[in-house]
């Protein structure tokens, strides 16, 4: 073996072990401000990522997470513009897509909202959230039928969905089902405690 070979293997078992460094690198400060922006620190948040995509900016879900920190603090263009970068990136992505649509949601877009929910749902069709928000949209929009359909679809995907079952209770109640809507209240409670998740009362107390 000659010593440019070598010289060559070399360099490239080197370039190997950083890249694999790197990366490990990119993926604990990505999971780090996820924690961050579940404890509500999305300005902390923001300025993490924004240090992990100075080091790599070819991974959706870095994007994905900044774009989060900057809705849950109504930066809806910075958002938007961060989902964008990421559907570039990923374009088959649900959860980008799914993003894509609660953004227009909050600005009352509810056509556009749905379009993006139904494109999520297109590329995985057991996205439950998707399923879950068709129905928000459909539920404000006083289409109770309608979204009674998304919300079932929703918890037949996740049984522990209880955001889902809690708006399908709330529908049961607008279509006056009594007793499904007693049904849902009951699988909502099993869902929380199956999640460790608190009820309405127990946090307010």
């Amino acid at each position: 073996m000659t010593k440019l070979l070598i010289s060559i293997i070399f360099h490239l078992e080197a370039f190997a072990m950083a890249s694999s460094e790197k990366n490990k690198i990119v993926a604990e400060l990505n999971n780090r401000a996820a924690s961050l922006i579940d404890a509500g620190r999305y300005q902390e948040a923001i300025k993490l990522l924004t240090e992990v995509l100075s080091l790599d900016s070819s991974r959706q879900g870095i994007f994905f997470n900044r774009a989060e920190a900057h809705r849950l603090l109504g930066n809806i263009e910075a958002a938007r513009k961060d989902l964008l970068s990421a559907l570039q990136i990923a374009p088959d992505d649900p959860e980008v897509l799914h993003g894509l649509g609660l953004l227009a949601y909050e600005q009352d877009d509810f056509p556009l909202a749905m379009e993006y929910y139904r494109k999520a749902i297109d590329k995985d069709p057991a996205f439950a959230p998707a399923w879950n928000d068709l129905g928000v949209v459909e539920f404000r929009s006083q289409h109770y039928d309608s979204a009674r359909n998304f919300f079932e679809k929703a918890v037949a995907l996740d049984p522990d969905f209880s955001e889902a079952w809690f708006n399908l209770a709330d529908t049961y109640e607008e279509l006056g089902m009594a007793e499904a809507r007693a049904h849902a209240l009951s699988q909502l409670r099993m869902a929380r405690l199956r999640s460790g998740e608190k009820s309405e009362n127990e946090e307010h107390e």
